[in-house]
């Protein structure tokens, strides 16, 4: 009797904790949304997204020309702004040491095995070309901007970030438990206001983008400055898109602003302009000294194979005399954009070679797959969560290698794309206007 009675309580004890399970949120109910808010999509965008977004790109995709299912196609859609991944000394760099050492070597993070002397010797570099007193290499461009700033900042500290701030950045803050406020994009007077509204007496850092890569605009880097000197605050630069193409010397959007002596810490990445893999922070000794030892994207990852860091130095050397490279990368764009404008594109108020065409979340997509297909272009369409609902491009970028022949061909292009996306939506809304024969007998 008493172990039946046992048994039923327990047996009582196990449906109440089912009660209270099923009454608990499951963490995965939010994937199960996200999938359910892109099936109320239209069916159509919703095929056309698959294909653009998610599908298979060729493996050979730099360079101005590339190859894709047996079709030779023009491409706008990479970073590689100067040609550095196609360009041959930084591939047979690569090649020489994989040749010799593999492609992983060497094993372990860097402060363990990982650390050879070509890695400290390209951070001496990296620091040189940047005109500061140390450098700090990373695996990745992300996580040389997360494991910054994830180290840098304390729970007391405040972050004072653009709200267009690159995602990485924002990734780094919330690791630290700093406090954040964001100021509205590129926007001195409001910042000000933070600064203003902020405890004088705390620590705090205002962190930026150079260049952003979705609206191709430049930081106000005078002002800011002019701000976080009068305030006290510190300034963390990402310029990710800047380094290599802005500038004289290609030493980015702080140099072409003069005032690269004024910036308290440099950072950026391997993957746009040098043509490679990887990341860097650069600034003072003490400060680069502790990120090496604390910044967790250096503690508990491998560090860079030595075959990506020759490869790297190589474009990093040939970066910094590719002014020429810089010059027509520079003119392709504002060819390109002033063409655009001309036929009434809105490409917003890029200062850089960025090229976003604005056109809103389906007709970017559309008109990206309309030039895949039909025209032999490959262009990417960005659209939600990389921006805002709604507001969907296709980012164009202009390279060293393109022509203005490539040029040309992509606008009179994307006209056509537009023209026919425009076609078939008037179309789809006037057969969906039209009663079906079941609905016209009713009648």
């Amino acid at each position: 009797m008493i172990l039946a009675a046992r048994k039923v309580r327990d047996l009582g004890n196990v449906d109440t904790r089912r009660q209270e399970s099923a009454e608990v949120p499951d963490i995965f109910d939010r994937c199960r949304h996200f999938l359910e808010e892109q099936r109320s999509a239209s069916k159509d965008d919703l095929e056309v997204a698959q294909r653009v977004i998610f599908g298979v790109s060729p493996i050979e995709n730099a360079g101005p020309w590339i190859e894709h299912e047996g079709r030779r196609m023009l491409q706008f859609s990479t970073n590689d702004y100067l040609g550095m991944s196609v360009h041959p000394e930084v591939r047979a760099a690569a090649a020489e040491w994989a040749a010799k050492h593999g492609i992983s070597a060497p094993m372990g993070a860097r402060p363990l095995t990982g650390t050879v002397e070509l890695h400290l010797e390209f951070e001496r570099r990296i620091a040189d070309f940047k005109r500061t007193e140390a450098a700090q290499s990373f695996t990745m461009g992300a996580g040389a901007m997360l494991g910054s700033i994830a180290c840098l900042a304390r729970p007391h500290d405040l972050l004072i970030m653009d709200q267009l701030a690159h995602a990485s950045l924002v990734c780094g803050a919330r690791i630290a438990g700093a406090s954040i406020k964001y100021f509205k994009h590129n926007d001195p007077a409001n910042l000000e206001r933070v600064l203003q509204r902020s405890d004088p007496t705390r620590p705090k850092m205002i962190v930026v983008d150079g260049v952003y890569s979705m609206n191709g605009d430049i930081a106000p880097l005078r002002e800011i400055c002019d701000l976080k000197d009068r305030y006290g605050a510190r300034l963390f630069v990402d310029d990710a898109h800047g380094n290599g193409v802005c500038g004289e010397g290609g030493r980015g959007a702080a140099e072409m602003l003069g005032v690269e002596d004024r910036i308290d810490l440099h950072a950026g990445t391997f993957s746009k302009a040098f043509g490679t893999y990887g990341g860097f922070v650069a600034g003072p000794k003490e400060v680069i000294f502790y990120i090496r030892c604390l910044a967790p994207t250096i503690l508990f990852t491998k560090s860079a194979p030595a075959c990506v860091v020759a490869a790297t130095m190589k474009s990093l050397e040939l970066v910094r005399k590719a002014g020429d490279r810089r010059k027509k990368v520079w003119d392709n764009a504002r060819y390109l954009q002033s063409q655009l404008r001309a036929r009434g594109f809105d490409v917003g108020d890029t200062q850089t070679p960025i090229t976003p065409i604005r056109l809103g979340d389906s007709a970017a997509i559309h008109c990206a797959d309309i030039l895949r297909r039909t025209h032999g272009i490959w262009v990417s369409a960005v659209v939600y969560p990389a921006v805002r609902r709604g507001n969907g491009i296709i980012r164009v970028i202009p390279t060293a290698l393109h022509t203005h022949a490539d040029v040309d061909y992509l606008v009179s292009s994307l006209q056509a794309a537009k023209a026919e996306f425009e076609a078939r939506s008037a179309a789809s809304t006037t057969s969906a206007a039209q009663p079906t024969a079941a609905e016209a007998a009713a009648k």
